[in-house]
């Protein structure tokens, strides 16, 4: 049996997550349960051809150093970065993967707002992945709401992005993002 916890998105237009009590089988985290929808809009179709499961037997591993995307639930079956149409935002570092899948979003575009001084950075972000519809079930590799990551990105670098008031930031992020090797331009 396996045991579920909802959690909720942080927008109020986007899907909620489970976390599951199956763990990936590369680094044994705890990973989310991903809705059928996700799986078959974000395999390549050749990998989605050849799998031995039910697409909603599947669960999507936030380890950012973990290679595995999705696997299932009996860990018998997984699915890595290649296999997947889209890059993973916490996965990868290159300043061309995406914030905002709906919104086409990119890390570079942020990375430029900051590095061009603009104020109220986290109120434009805000504005950018609230304008129209969202689709987050198919555009998002997680197959939720983008909110979370855009949030983690934005601390990076001193921004609070739940944050009403003037927003204070700063040229050199608390991780890797505009020094590491990994990065890529």
């Amino acid at each position: 049996m396996i045991s579920t916890t909802n959690q909720e998105s942080n927008s109020c237009r986007c899907a909620t997550q489970e976390t599951v009590a199956v763990t990936c089988p590369h680094c044994n985290q705890n990973g989310n349960n991903v809705d059928s929808v996700t799986i078959k809009a974000q395999l390549k179709k050749e990998k989605r051809l050849s799998m031995h499961l039910d697409l909603n037997e599947f669960n999507f591993c936030s380890n950012p150093s973990c290679d595995t995307v999705y696997y299932s639930n009996d860990r018998s079956e997984t699915f890595v970065q290649v296999d997947i149409k889209s890059k993973i935002t916490v996965k990868n570092d290159d300043v061309k993967t995406p914030l905002c899948y709906c919104r086409k979003l990119l890390k570079e575009r942020v990375i430029g707002m900051i590095e061009n001084n603009e104020f109220n950075i986290a109120q434009k972000v805000k504005a950018i992945i609230s304008d129209g519809k969202s689709f987050c079930e198919k555009s998002n590799p997680k197959g939720t709401c983008c909110t979370d990551d855009i949030t983690s990105f934005l601390a990076e670098y001193g921004i609070n992005f739940n944050e009403n008031n003037k927003v204070k930031f700063s040229l050199k992020p608390n991780s890797y993002h505009l020094t590491s090797k990994r990065l890529r331009r």
